[in-house]
């Protein structure tokens, strides 16, 4: 069992915690991990096990790479602790198995873990103590130490014209809006698709996608062919349905 600390600038965005692997992290919905930047590949690493009992970061390829604790790595064992960066994002792995279960980053590292950065001597022997690097990265400390702050993000949607004036709260993964009757948001106009639009929610945002329709829905007067991220005031009209997306930060 291991948990991943998501963090994006100084924000920690998401943690999870996972007890079976692999664990896959990429860009793409069918991830365990989703990360939502350009910068992350589809498909762009993923946390394999190794026998006897290592942890495994291995990159897919990706194109702008995987780096471990500041080196770009192919594939390397993680320990607890240990600095993962993708994109512009830096995830901390931290080990949840008893110590005793846990592997020494000495343990059977010949050959594996062992490569130099630039000045020589073992990339391990120049990282931080581990207390400070929880502070660098906010990472949830210990039980009686005060825990790291967690941006969590409400998005809701005011309908102004076109429809039954009411708030809809985004609380779900999806949002769908339409003319379809199992739609969440009903819109109306001949042009408008049965599923005109997906509001997805993510970790970093909320992102408006067209999905069909003749009339393709529009934030701030301008056309959405494929996907944008949603800001607090935006108008969104979708055919003749206007809405006001809502945005709220609470800090947990």
């Amino acid at each position: 069992m291991f948990r991943l600390v998501l963090r994006f600038r100084d924000t920690v965005v998401e943690e999870r915690t996972f007890d079976k692997i692999p664990v896959t992290i990429g860009r793409r919905d069918d991830n365990d991990l989703v990360v939502d930047n350009l910068a992350i590949s589809g498909h762009h690493a993923v946390i394999e096990a190794e026998e006897p009992n290592y942890y495994v970061l291995v990159d897919l390829d990706s194109r702008n790479g995987t780096f471990l604790n500041g080196r770009k790595i192919s594939r390397e064992r993680i320990f607890d602790r240990d600095s993962i960066a993708v994109g512009k994002h830096v995830l901390l792995f931290r080990d949840l198995r008893p110590p005793e279960e846990r592997p020494s980053r000495d343990d059977g590292q010949e050959g594996v873990g062992e490569a130099a950065g630039p000045g020589g001597g073992r990339m391990d022997d120049r990282m931080p103590p581990a207390e400070q690097q929880d502070e660098e990265m906010g990472v949830e400390p210990e039980e009686g130490v005060e825990r790291p702050r967690r941006i969590e993000l409400h998005g809701s949607l005011t309908i102004t014209s076109g429809g039954v004036p009411e708030i809809i709260e985004l609380n779900k993964r999806t949002t769908t809006l339409g003319k379809s009757k199992d739609a969440d948001v009903k819109c109306s106009g001949l042009l408008v698709g049965r599923t005109a639009a997906i509001i997805e929610k993510r970790p970093n945002g909320f992102f408006l996608s067209y999905a069909e329709g003749a009339k393709k829905p529009e934030v701030n007067g301008q056309q959405v062919n494929s996907r944008v991220q949603l800001h607090d005031g935006d108008e969104v009209t979708v055919g003749g349905t206007r809405m006001t997306f809502n945005l709220s930060e609470k800090i947990l």
